[in-house]
């Protein structure tokens, strides 16, 4: 009897492993999820590639696509079915597959996309093992992803090309002076950022001109907040002139290598206390300009006029004409209002009137000599000539309308009151006849 069940045994379990023998698997396969960027911002968009691959030939596969609907909306994909796969090949060399599906973020916290129930088999139909991936990452908000910038807006180092400038450098120091001799014509600036994340301008090879030249170095750490450092480079004058201008004083630049003015004015000289130094003149405007530095080390450009005396010269580029501001004869009638404007750093007075939105400026178009009034369009950042006299004529012919509508009304009210009193006498007459 012992030995009966013991054959029983032994038959059922061979039976099992008989039946259970088609589950050998052959080969292997991965499924495996991947992304990118690892940390997303809320309303920005996240790519996931799903990857089939085996070292055996691909013949066949299925899976689902799962993800976090509360974090991820899905935006596109090229799977077969949208969040749900179901290949197949028909050669015998495919060995991988991708597929690509993009979501948008929208809600912070931690997301996951991974994938689930999958099936896959071989080009000879026989099954894999197969492993399933997933892809986890962090969904942010624009304040998490700001709050998370560096603040680091420091340099880590300062020099200036075989030169010493006191005080040693420091970066808590923002503020250096530079001693240069006469012949000295240009530094090199080298800066280096303490934090890699933040940026730095202003370095580089710079040209200099005697007297005080001054170099700002801007540091923007990751979370856009600056830091500037500011060397001052004096370069020893030899004999240096100076001029009064609306009792301040100014230093006449004498080397103006690297220093450019309008492409209508070429070089020249003049004579200032019987010292001959650089200067620009313009056949266009007959301007003659010479080149002055003020007590902060700003180049500025001064006009010399007829009597001695000098004008400040500046620029104001538009599109498609170059104006110089120009003190204006008179003041076109309802512009009596006056307005600073600020064009590329440079302030202009303007003129504004109640019955037009624009701005008026003075001017001279450098590239023909003529000198006119301009409207300008402040969001546009444009220019163009400005037709008073036309205005006026509206102003004049609005004037007599307004003239000839109140002569009417007031005509219309006598004719109004004649007309009743012509009724009320006609009205007495026919009670009197009747009587």
């Amino acid at each position: 009897m012992k030995m009966k069940k013991l054959w029983i045994a032994v038959l059922f379990f061979g039976l099992f492993f008989f039946l259970k023998s088609d589950r050998v698997f052959a080969a292997s396969a991965k499924i495996t999820v991947s992304g990118s960027p690892k940390t997303v911002v809320v309303g920005n968009k996240v790519t996931v590639t799903i990857t089939v691959s085996s070292s055996s030939a691909l013949g066949s596969w299925y899976f689902d696509l799962k993800y976090d609907t509360a974090k991820l909306k899905l935006v596109s994909s090229n799977l077969e079915t949208s969040t749900r796969s179901a290949g197949v090949v028909s050669n015998g060399s495919t060995k991988t597959k991708k597929y690509t599906v993009t979501f948008t973020a929208k809600s912070s916290g931690s997301a996951k996309v991974w994938v689930a129930n999958s099936e896959v088999y071989g080009y000879n139909f026989n099954e894999m093992s197969s492993s399933e991936g997933s892809y986890t990452f962090n969904v942010i908000t624009q304040q998490q992803l700001e709050a998370s910038y560096s603040k680091n807006n420091y340099l880590k180092s300062l020099t200036v090309d075989g030169q010493e400038f006191t005080p040693k450098f420091d970066k808590n120091t923002l503020e250096y002076q530079l001693e240069l001799e006469n012949d000295v014509e240009a530094i090199t600036i080298h800066a280096e950022a303490e934090d890699k994340k933040s940026s730095v301008s202003g370095e580089g090879t710079k040209t200099v001109v005697e007297g005080d030249n001054k170099f700002t170095i801007r540091v923007t750490a990751e979370n856009g907040s600056v830091r500037n450092y500011v060397i001052n480079a004096h370069v020893k004058e030899l004999n240096p002139i100076e001029i009064t201008i609306d009792g301040e004083i100014y230093s006449v630049v004498r080397k103006t290598e690297g220093i450019s003015s309008s492409s209508t004015f070429l070089e020249t000289t003049t004579f200032i206390d019987g010292e001959e130094v650089p200067a620009y003149e313009s056949s266009i405007t007959q301007y003659l300009l010479i080149v002055v530095k003020d007590q902060q080390g700003n180049i500025l450009f001064y006009r010399v006029n007829e009597d001695g005396s000098y004008t400040r010269y500046e620029e104001f580029l538009f599109h498609g004409i170059t104006l110089s501001s120009l003190e204006p004869p008179t003041i076109p009638r309802g512009y009596s209002t006056e307005k600073e404007i600020v064009i590329d750093d440079q302030k202009m007075i303007a003129y504004v009137s109640k019955q037009n939105p624009y701005p008026i400026i003075y001017g001279m178009n450098v590239e023909t000599g003529d000198a006119n009034w301009y409207s300008y369009d402040e969001t546009e950042g444009t220019v163009q000539k400005f037709e008073n006299t036309r205005i006026e004529e509206l102003t004049v012919i609005n004037s007599r309308l307004l003239l000839l509508i109140v002569l009417l009304s007031g005509s219309s009210l006598v004719i109004m009151v004649f007309l009743l009193i012509l009724c009320a006498k006609v009205k007495k007459k026919s009670e009197q006849e009747i009587k």
